[in-house]
């Protein structure tokens, strides 16, 4: 891995390049975005930009081109002090294409009326507020977490500051903002010098050099180049300005020069260290509120100081067993249900917080008093080095394992922060990455070093304290304020006024989706699919044969027949299946997936609760030894042998009939992560102490889980299409837990036996060799014994004793209702008070199977109807009637779904979808799919399948997944680009008739 960093002396860009091998290319234009108003006019541009551009001023032309460049669009977000417009492809060839294109789009933005009517802001016919920009805000303003972020903004930070605004735009700005002041803001901001291109990933250094002299010809010839620093005048933003100023926190004072006021402490006495506010959100349920504590943290030069920080963070909350979580969360009556402490890096001095989540609302006022006593009380009896020794080895070998796992998130955060933060010429940039030395130096610190960090930088330190309080009043107070807007157009605009408005959205909508040139984007070559530079993964397999999967390895090849051969000549095999598959990787990662189909109905509901404690329970060693272990002794020695652990209902957001339980460990502890499994499942005692402080947790996170739109949609739609006594998915839902966890706090205070006995019953019934796979990825020839620890370990127990014959994992089609298997005519609605915005899912039948004769048509249909730019992309978010609309194929449960996401009104957003989706089965003549948009969508696919085999651990898992649970075999995705490009025009139609349309269909 090599990083460069590099300044054009012509136009003052600049490129950061972290150079490793890898499927994927990343790009980040990057654009350093300081304002000191609400306007939300950085988070406008970051949509305006994706309208159209001098040399291509087309809405949609820059995602459609994307499309062709093995890329599956653009995308963009805006931080508090910069905006990053990014764009991944398989391969480099396409990224070299488009880097023009796109840096024409960021530079030279159309930026026109109608884009700012459709995009930003607008008043609809019903004399609604509109636009994608403000719905996206409407959706999020005041939510719990932007709420306080804004008010702790407010009190740290003057109008001079940057760090004050909200740069999304509040909704208030957004109604009078124009699009006057967002070409000002452009014309100020977005230049070359105050712009970097972050690169992360394989790249022909010639070849990308000749291309950045195309966009440097581009500054030139429009005139905005400047050779470094920038024009006369310029001031770097954050750094040369007034946001440079550390911020100060007075508790002594009420008022404070241009920073919100504090609230008055209770008792009359003022003190110097704590400064206080509260803040209300909009919520039905009063009992749980949140608290943020900020402090002023060190300088962002001090790079060991802001290292050691994040470490003292991890030490304090990464486990059951760490101080915070010991005082706050792991006690009879939990005083919150997840603490975050995080460091911001900001000019001038960065900000350390801790946040509590679900706090009771009786201890709201007092909860950072008793933080600071906990603190204090570590303080004065010692830091545990020996935990801390720990907590650094697990910290330093996470940074390894994301490095496999997330190389350019971890480089590009990096990077970026150099670009805005560190030294022009790059001085300080092998500092800033050097994480080993520091990672030695902290190595080096004594108890006394750390205990200095706390005093200094948490008890000493002046901290601001924000209260966020539940209201009902005020999630009425909102929809009231919303109507009355409405009401107040209604009476006092003319029958003119409004027509006008129609008028003026409809003209915008005409402008705007004027129709691409074709040959602008079929003179756009679609790249070689052979320049991907695809992960090798060889794959052997031992146990019994299973529903589906052959014991052998199909079609194997030489490096499959090495890996088999390996394995092979190690001990027997245990009696269920385990698929190993060879990566290049210093980890292993372990999964074990269990089947909950023998669970029977009265102990579903259980499962969350179990799953919730399985690493945290006290347990017996089965190693023979019959030591005892203490709930923390089990996590501290977790933490020592494992890196990784957790357990779920389903792989990721499918397959949720079953349990997933994963390990990441190094090479070294291979055989004790099986043994820690094995005592883990069958050795663990269900504590009455453990089993009602993990009842109280979860009983008092449940408000804050029924704010989550999105899951309550979910779940609300599973409620009607899931069979209630056989899915476990649905027994474990927000909805139905929302029932289900209050009863066992009850069964716990009267009956606790039962609850006892219900786990016991549970655990016997799910772990079992028949409804057991294995995974076990990375570098398995390295592996001594890759089987034996297996059969140490697992078939010592008393259910080997009779082994039942491998049964198939269910599927979720195998739990539906009748209503599940031919959906129609029905619909649930739930009110969310805590939300101005609403989600949906919409439900029809699809592809049976992942190997269905339709799947490879479907896939590339849906890709087509969901790529940025395309049908729905425009007629419903480009009309403002949701921030999110698409498809998703789900063929484990044999259905379509088209789901919107922060709508402000769902069922116009789903009549328009209907329309959209009509016209296009019906090939009116302005809504036709054609030959480009069919040969864009596969090219599409490329990056859909590079991303999901985009890393060794990736890659394995996906070997797995295919071969085992999706039961297709290695190789789906490949295969699926063959079978993709095999798709016609004629197969598009098709699909659109048989399989979209119904979702709109009442009937279907």
């Amino acid at each position: 891995m090599v990083v460069e960093k590099w300044q054009s002396t012509a136009s003052g860009l600049t490129v950061l390049w972290a150079n490793f091998e890898s499927p994927l290319l990343n790009a980040y234009i990057t654009i350093s975005t300081e304002i000191f108003e609400d306007s939300g006019v950085p988070h406008t541009l970051e949509h305006l930009v994706f309208l159209g551009s001098n040399r291509y001023p087309y809405k949609g032309v820059l995602d459609s081109l994307a499309n062709r460049a093995f890329a599956q669009g653009t995308n963009a977000w805006t931080a508090n002090d910069h905006t990053a417009y990014t764009l991944t492809t398989a391969g480099a060839e396409g990224f070299l294409r488009m880097l023009p294109i796109y840096c024409d789009h960021v530079f030279f933005p159309t930026l026109t009326d109608a884009g700012f009517v459709t995009e930003v802001y607008h008043v609809n016919p019903k004399l609604e507020d509109a636009g994608v920009v403000y719905s996206e805000m409407q959706g999020r303003e005041n939510t719990s977490g932007d709420l306080l972020e804004l008010k702790t903004q407010r009190m740290l930070y003057p109008p001079q500051s940057g760090y004050r605004s909200e740069t999304g735009g509040l909704m208030s700005a957004l109604r009078v903002l124009t699009i006057d002041d967002i070409r000002n803001y452009h014309a100020q901001y977005y230049a070359p010098h105050n712009a970097a291109l972050v690169l992360c990933g394989p790249l022909d250094r010639e070849a990308l050099f000749d291309t950045l002299e195309k966009v440097d010809a581009m500054f030139l010839a429009n005139g905005t180049a400047y050779a470094p620093p920038g024009p006369p005048g310029w001031k770097r933003p954050f750094v040369e300005t007034r946001s440079a100023i550390p911020p100060v926190i007075d508790g002594t004072a009420i008022h404070m020069d241009g920073l919100d006021d504090a609230d008055p402490p209770k008792d009359g006495v003022f003190d110097k260290l704590r400064r206080r506010a509260f803040v209300e959100f909009p919520e039905k349920d009063e009992s749980m509120g949140e608290v943020q504590i900020s402090w002023v943290g060190p300088p962002l030069t001090n790079n060991l100081a802001l290292h050691a920080l994040d470490v003292l963070g991890a030490y304090l909350t990464d486990s059951a067993v760490s101080p915070l979580q010991r005082a706050f969360v792991e006690i009879d009556k939990p005083l919150s249900t997840d603490i975050c402490v995080m460091t911001t890096e900001r000019a001038g001095a960065s900000i350390l917080s801790v946040i509590f989540s679900s706090v009771p609302t009786a201890e709201l006022d007092t909860l950072d008093a008793e933080l600071v006593a906990v603190l204090r009380d570590l303080v004065e009896n010692g830091v545990d080095m020996q935990r801390m020794h720990m907590v650094l080895r697990r910290e330093r070998l996470r940074l390894l394992s994301q490095l496999e796992m997330r190389p350019a998130d971890c480089f590009s955060d990096v990077l970026i922060h150099e670009f805005l933060y560190g030294h022009s010429d790059g001085s300080n940039l092998p500092e800033a990455m050097d994480d080993m030395k520091r990672f030695d130096a902290m190595d080096a610190f004594s108890a006394c070093d750390w205990a200095d960090l706390l005093e200094r930088y948490f008890i000493h330190n002046a901290r601001l304290v924000v209260v966020g309080r539940p209201s009902a009043s005020m999630a009425v107070a909102l929809k009231d304020e919303t109507k009355a807007r409405v009401a107040q157009r209604e009476a006092t605009w003319s029958a003119q006024e409004k027509r006008a408005l129609e008028k003026a959205l409809d003209s915008a909508r005409r402008e705007n989706d004027a129709p691409i040139p074709p040959r602008m984007l079929q003179d756009f070559a679609i790249p070689d699919s052979s320049t991907i530079a695809w992960i090798p993964v060889a794959t052997a397999r031992v146990g019994p044969s299973i529903p589906g999967v052959p014991a052998r390895l199909p079609n194997a090849t030489a490096e499959d027949e090495a890996v088999q051969a390996h394995v092979d000549k190690d001990a027997p095999p245990p009696p269920f299946f385990i698929q190993f598959d060879q990566v290049s990787s210093q980890f292993v990662l372990i999964t074990l997936v269990f089947s909950t189909a023998c669970i029977p109905q009265s102990l579903r509901a259980y499962l969350s609760f179990y799953l919730s404690m399985l690493f945290s329970l006290p347990i017996t060693r089965l190693d023979g030894s019959g030591e005892k272990l203490s709930y923390e002794e089990v996590v501290k020695r977790l933490d020592e042998d494992v890196l990784e652990y957790d357990v779920a209902i389903g792989l990721g957001s499918s397959f949720a009939e079953n349990v997933a339980i994963e390990f990441k460990v190094e090479r070294t502890q291979y055989r004790d992560a099986i043994a820690w499994l094995r005592d883990l499942l069958w050795g663990s005692e269900f504590s009455l102490d453990r089993l009602r402080i993990v009842a109280a947790k979860l009983q008092q996170s449940l408000p804050e889980q029924k704010r989550d739109g999105r899951a309550v949609s979910w779940a609300l739609s599973r409620t009607m299409l899931y069979a209630a006594h056989d899915s476990t998915q649905l027994a474990n839902s927000v909805m139905a837990q929302a029932t289900q966890v209050p009863e066992i706090v009850a069964q716990l205070a009267a009956e606790p036996q039962r609850v006892v006995d219900a786990l016991e019953t549970l655990r016997g019934t799910l772990f079992r060799p028949g409804f057991l796979r294995v995974s076990v990825a990375g570098d398995i020839m390295a592996l001594d014994a890759p089987c034996e620890p297996w059969t140490a370990s697992f078939s010592r127990r008393a259910w080997m004793d009779v082994v039942p014959k491998p049964v198939a994992l269910p599927w979720a089609r195998d739990v539906m209702t009748a209503l599940g298997t031919s959906p129609s005519k029905k619909g649930k609605v739930c009110a969310m008070p805590a939300s101005e915005s609403s989600y949906a899912v919409f439900t029809a039948k699809g592809v049976a199977e992942y190997t269905d004769p339709d799947y490879a048509a479907l896939v590339v249909t849906i890709t087509i109807l969901n790529a940025m730019e395309s049908f729905l992309w425009r007629y419903i978010r480009g009309a403002g009637l949701a921030y999110g609309a698409s498809i998703r194929n789900d063929p484990e449960a044999r259905h379509l779904h088209f789901i919107l996401y922060r709508s402000p009104d769902s069922v116009k957003a789903f009549v328009e979808g209907g329309k959209v989706l009509g016209a296009l089965a019906n090939q009116e003549e302005s809504m036709q799919i054609d030959a480009t948009m069919l040969e864009s969508a596969k090219s599409s696919l490329h990056y859909s399948v590079a991303d999901s085999e985009g890393t060794v651990g990736a890659a394995a898992m996906e070997s797995f997944t295919d071969s085992v649970i999706k039961l297709v075999g290695k190789g789906r995705g490949h295969a699926l680009l063959h079978d993709a490009n095999q798709v016609t025009l004629d197969d598009v139609q098709r699909m659109l008739t048989r399989y979209i349309l119904p979702l709109f269909d009442p009937a279907t």
